[in-house]
């Protein structure tokens, strides 16, 4: 007789993806796993076939959790200079408060495991390719409503702002508000 799973696997994986978001790959063992997931090693492992394919998918649950909530005015077909100075305002103001204090799970991964994982760091990689692909959808905008000139290097501009973001992400943990808005008003006003 086949077994049934007890547990939905998007919530144990939304769990499972916290868990890695706060301590990181290492750092989190299949016992600590199994506790804040809520189910057994078994389970885990007939699921998801270990914690490194689960550490993938939570990486993937990841993109789609902040496509939904942190990147969704970004991700606007009309998006542009604008809204992405109000959201790295607001992202410095968020994480300054404590409440985004993990960082990103992709940037913390990227500093954790760098190239020590070849298929972990194809999947940073994939999410960077994702927030580059948003960020020339956001100049190429910006040239449009006239927000920057008409003659932007957009490949540069976004791989450029990809970093300031990775940036601010670390930053954050130990910078004040000032200091990040500093950094963000100078990479902004070398693009206008």
């Amino acid at each position: 007789m086949p077994r049934y799973k007890a547990f939905v696997e998007s919530d144990v994986l939304e769990k499972a993806m916290n868990v890695f978001w706060k301590n990181g790959y290492e750092a989190t063992s299949v016992r600590l796993l199994e506790k804040e997931m809520g189910i057994n090693q078994f389970s885990i492992y007939a699921s998801f076939k270990n914690k490194k394919n689960l550490f993938i998918q939570a990486i993937h649950n990841y993109q789609e959790h902040v496509k939904k909530t942190r990147f969704r005015t970004l991700l606007h077909e009309n998006a542009g200079l604008a809204e992405l100075e109000a959201f790295l305002f607001k992202v410095v103001s968020i994480n300054t408060a404590g409440i985004g204090s993990k960082g990103c799970l992709i940037v913390n991964t990227a500093g954790e495991i760098g190239n020590k994982d070849i298929e972990i760091a194809m999947e940073v990689n994939r999410y960077y390719d994702f927030i580059r692909d948003m960020l020339r959808n956001i100049f190429r905008n910006a040239i449009a409503k006239q927000e920057i000139p008409a003659n932007t290097n957009i490949e540069q501009q976004a791989n450029f702002f990809l970093g300031i973001m990775q940036s601010i992400s670390i930053a954050s943990k130990t910078m004040n508000c000032l200091q990040l808005n500093d950094f963000i008003t100078v990479a902004l006003a070398q693009i206008k």
